[in-house]
């Protein structure tokens, strides 16, 4: 197909596993980290190891400065949460009018930072479903195959969702166009806030939360006041989406929750978009959200005689 100009923002699991997908296509993929990130990858190739003996190694260009970029046909925002105001600024000298941003991050409000700053007509929402591990700088194990749920965030279809379908198609992405991606959004962001937070508390694996009887009661407390604050802004999630989410976790291994990651990586945690988004939209509707404040209050708490930066 046409040959197009992708960037990659962010270097970690998620950034390397579809950046390399779309650069091992044939695509022209750049990968945009800070400065520090991009001296150490200086001269390395990137690994995808994926278990099955198909293991992909590539050199692709990684850069920190993209003010001289010519504009993006497509842009994978693959950052912390907590970065995306920062990172958006960065974007606007290389954006276009027919530019797709897509971010593939934990959270609620990623899509509406980078809306509000670079324009609503070149988001898409998205969510994925991908579990793989930086074990160095360079080198993500793929534990889990990824999936991209993607579409307009008005919910009405459109040219560019079929696009970007036949390059996800080139690049052998697994990927679905969602009419109502905001409700995938929040169903995943569910999943998420409990998920991610408990095992960021206890340290415990997916398997172990599960297999954790008295604890399952906790998540889906958690879950339960998640779907209260969807319904007060307009989201509806169906009574079944609970267990749906809690028995998707029946076949898990021993997977880490990226904030779990984080936290044995010394880095800090997406708390806030993952929990104290929570908070404050419970503050907003007046909606009580008890477990949620406690688990807050316990990670916060946990973190305190941590040499983790929490500012």
């Amino acid at each position: 197909m046409k040959q197009i100009n992708v960037l990659i923002y962010g270097t970690g699991a998620v950034g390397i596993y579809f950046g390399g997908r779309l650069f091992q296509a044939g695509f022209d993929t750049l990968f945009v980290d800070t400065p520090a990130k991009t001296e150490t990858l200086e001269g390395q190739a990137l690994t995808i190891q994926s278990g099955n003996g198909q293991d992909y190694e590539f050199n692709p260009r990684v850069v920190s400065d993209i003010s001289d970029l010519p504009p993006q046909d497509l842009i994978l925002v693959c950052v912390k949460a907590y970065q995306t105001y920062d990172i958006a600024l960065n974007l606007l000298p290389i954006i276009k009018p027919s530019t797709i941003i897509l971010s593939l991050q934990n959270g609620l409000e990623n899509e509406k930072v980078l809306s509000d700053l670079l324009g609503k007509n070149l988001l898409m929402g998205s969510v994925i479903y991908y579990n793989g591990t930086l074990i160095d700088d360079s080198t993500v194990v793929q534990k889990v195959p990824g999936q991209i749920f993607y579409g307009e965030m008005d919910h009405q279809s459109s040219e560019r969702e079929e696009w970007l379908s036949d390059v996800f198609s080139h690049a052998d992405i697994n990927h679905k166009i969602s009419r109502n991606i905001t409700s995938e959004i929040w169903k995943k962001f569910i999943w998420n806030n409990a998920y991610n937070s408990i095992a960021a508390l206890t340290h415990t694996t997916l398997r172990q939360i599960q297999d954790s009887e008295g604890t399952l009661p906790t998540v889906r407390q958690m879950m339960s006041e998640v779907r209260q604050i969807a319904e007060a802004e307009g989201i509806q999630i169906p009574d079944q989406t609970i267990d749906e989410l809690i028995n998707s976790n029946q076949a898990s291994s021993d997977v880490k929750p990226s904030m779990l990651k984080d936290l044995e990586a010394g880095q800090m945690p997406e708390i806030e978009a993952l929990v104290g988004v929570v908070l404050k939209k419970a503050q907003k509707h007046g909606i009580t959200t008890p477990v949620n404040q406690t688990v807050y209050n316990l990670i916060q708490l946990s973190l305190v005689n941590s040499s983790i930066q929490t500012d």
